[in-house]
């Protein structure tokens, strides 16, 4: 015999199984889950600098660097450089761009938080089973909170 609470639990139960994709794995980030804005600001120390980064469905980026942190100590403008990522295998992914030293570099994704957030790894440019260093990206509701800013003059 079927209790009550038994009986309401089946068909929830069913309901979760039917809208959850076969094989799919939440932990797999993809490269259409990163599209938005993220908080990738960096620790300098005890200094703050504040970064965002724009990632599109394509994978475009679009970095926002703040001229005017404790870092930068410039104008009130943000440095505007541009990238591209492209998937390699699982969850790993490489960073090709003008914006930093290393002009192509490596990474690995895992989400936090539902998906807000992610943990972005360094992978170690000689070594590519060892993670250089690691941070976490936070995803910004207000997509548009940069439009209006400035850019600095080149």
């Amino acid at each position: 015999m079927i209790s009550v609470k038994q009986f309401l639990l089946l068909p929830a139960a069913i309901v979760i199984m039917a809208c959850t994709p076969m094989g799919s794995d939440p932990t797999q980030v993809e490269l259409s889950d990163l599209a938005g804005l993220w908080d990738s600001s960096e620790n300098n120390g005890v200094k703050k600098d504040l970064i965002y980064t724009r990632v599109s469905s394509a994978g475009a980026i679009i970095e926002y660097d703040f001229d005017g942190d404790e870092v930068d100590a410039g104008l009130n403008c943000y440095q505007v450089d541009t990238g591209a990522l492209s998937v390699i295998a699982d969850n790993r992914f490489l960073v090709t761009t003008d914006m930093h030293a290393d002009k192509n570099f490596e990474v690995e994704l895992e989400w936090l938080d539902a998906g807000n957030a992610l943990q972005v790894y360094f992978v170690d440019e000689n070594d590519p089973g060892k993670i250089s260093r690691s941070q976490i990206w936070t995803r910004v509701a207000d997509e548009s909170m940069l439009d209006d800013e400035p850019p600095c003059r080149r």
